[in-house]
């Protein structure tokens, strides 16, 4: 009897080490100086940045510094007494100022950890888009297969509708692109084929680039907001993050009675538990103004001058014990505090704070103009 030879197959299995996250789009009103944006937010020297023409729809911006693709715009002389700086950063944006990042030993949970510490009030975030890249030889699923998904009702998404964009890529070749959720809503997804969309930027061929299926999150107004704040402080990884809200919030199913989970999805997102993004986040008002305090080196100074005053060692130096009567509470702690008051149940301390905080300039506000509207 002949010796049987049996040809062995190197599978190739899936795995999570190929599945990453990144922040692709960001942009961020600001109601400071294009200064203090630029060099405390950013910390990028601003002579880097070139400044030209450019305006925003809806807005009265007239002028745009720009440091590769990151883009701020504002107004050369503010029509009001109001200072408003528009950052812009589209996927290569983002690449770019996280490369920043690291230089600075940091991580995007660091940079929005000092948004919210020094700058709480002073900024909203109005688009945050984060991608979720399967860069394995052989992905969890294809766009195909779950645009078929949703064209037979074998999935769930919070009553979003699907849509599908088709563009040419090589002669009569299309590639498609899967929208769940509308543009305008707060929450979208969009699911198409990166590799496809590279080798036509780079000109090259689909192989070159390996495969490349992704899934990214466009998050609006209040949830990229608070989306900002949870990556700022749930301490989890950004890919971690996203698969927890992915499978919050979009399912696809075997069937169209949505009952059971289909297998590569479920292995795609892993064990991870759903993450639900509240509307309201618990890291906010007079608790963002103790962290800054503790972990922004205010109580150290504090502490400091203390010391000096009791060894008289002040020299030249005010004795803060007698500055601090005189201090007046800005308006934007005044309604941190006002809220903390109420939610204690202390609302007979109110007036107290409103008689210690300073007085409104009633003639800037008369020419006040209502913030970016959401996109």
């Amino acid at each position: 009897m002949p010796a049987r030879f049996f040809k062995l197959e190197v599978i190739k299995s899936k795995s999570r080490e190929y599945i990453t996250a990144k922040i692709d789009w960001l942009q961020i009103v600001f109601n400071c100086s294009i200064e203090e944006v630029v060099e405390a937010v950013l910390r990028i020297d601003l002579s880097c940045f070139l400044v030209e023409n450019g305006r925003v729809k809806h807005k009265s911006y007239d002028i745009c510094y720009t440091y590769g693709s990151i883009k701020i715009f504002t107004e050369e002389t503010p029509k009001t007494g109001n200072v408003e700086c528009y950052l812009v950063l589209s996927g290569d944006g983002c690449t770019i100022y996280e490369r920043l990042l690291q230089a600075l030993d940091m991580r995007w949970a660091d940079f929005f950890q000092r948004l919210f510490r020094f700058y709480d009030g002073l900024f909203q975030v109005k688009r945050l888009d984060i991608a979720l890249d399967d860069r394995n030889e052989k992905p969890y699923f294809t766009v195909k297969q779950l645009i078929t998904k949703c064209e037979k009702k074998m999935f769930y998404s919070k009553n979003r509708k699907h849509d599908i964009y088709e563009s040419s890529f090589i002669g009569t070749m299309k590639s498609r692109t899967l929208y769940i959720g509308k543009r305008k809503s707060d929450l979208m997804f969009r699911i198409y084929d990166k590799d496809m969309e590279t080798a036509k930027q780079k000109k090259k061929a689909v192989e070159e680039i390996g495969s490349w299926k992704r899934l990214e999150l466009e998050l609006k107004r209040d949830m990229a907001h608070v989306m900002a704040q949870m990556i700022a402080y749930e301490g989890t990884s950004l890919e971690e993050l996203v698969r927890g809200i992915v499978k919050e919030e979009l399912t696809f199913y075997t069937d169209d009675t949505c009952k059971n989970i289909w297998r590569p999805w479920e292995r795609y997102l892993g064990n991870m538990a759903p993450i639900h993004i509240p509307r309201t986040y618990e890291v906010t008002g007079l608790l963002n103004t103790e962290q800054w305090l503790i972990f922004g080196g205010g109580m150290a100074g504090i502490k400091a001058f203390q010391f000096l005053a009791q060894n008289n060692a002040l020299g030249h130096l005010q004795n803060l014990g007698e500055v601090v009567s005189e201090v007046e509470f800005s308006r934007p702690l005044a309604k941190k505090m006002a809220d903390h008051l109420t939610d204690i149940g202390r609302t007979d301390l109110i007036e107290e704070v409103y008689e210690m905080t300073k007085k409104e300039n009633l003639e800037k506000k008369s020419n006040e103009t209502p913030l970016l509207s959401s996109t």
